[in-house]
């Protein structure tokens, strides 16, 4: 029996699918845009200050968790950081970087693997000022870059823990 070839097509007629415009009737989306204009705040962000020559300085220091030469990064401080916030350069303290076989201080801090979040908050406070003490104390400070004040009351204005 002689078999011809299939025509092209399987006899079935592709279905246009039309797609629903999703859009929400005006007066609603009026109704947002006044309750989010009034109720949103404007609020002024602080200008971090970015210094590589300082940060540099920070990571040719000691980790100030484990002690470990050679392996250190500048790791800024988690208090105070949010969308499009950072914190300032002169915060940084010296945390070791990954290396083969070994997770760093650095990463093991920022996950919240090494302390809790109230022990983390202190440290980075009492992290930062011996940071900054010691630059200063060494007369190692970058030119050109204004000094922070060393104290921890001053740093983060809050109260001595």
């Amino acid at each position: 029996m002689k078999r011809s070839p299939m025509a092209r097509g399987s006899g079935f007629a592709q279905k246009t699918r039309e797609r629903p415009i999703l859009a929400f009737p005006a007066p609603i989306r009026q109704v947002a845009k006044t309750v989010i204009c009034q109720t949103a705040q404007v609020q002024a962000k602080e200008c971090a200050v970015r210094s590589e020559p300082y940060r540099r300085l920070v990571a040719s220091m000691p980790c100030v968790n484990c002690s470990i030469s050679g392996y250190s990064q500048a790791a800024h401080p988690n208090t105070g950081k949010g969308g499009g916030i950072k914190t300032d350069d002169r915060l940084c303290f010296p945390l070791c970087c990954d290396r083969p076989g070994v997770q760093g201080c650095h990463p093991k801090f920022d996950q919240g693997a090494l302390y809790t979040q109230a022990q983390r908050r202190t440290l980075e406070i009492q992290w930062s000022a011996d940071t900054l003490s010691a630059i200063v104390d060494a007369g190692e400070w970058p030119d050109g870059l204004e000094p922070l004040p060393v104290g921890r009351k001053q740093l983060y204005n809050q109260e001595q823990p």
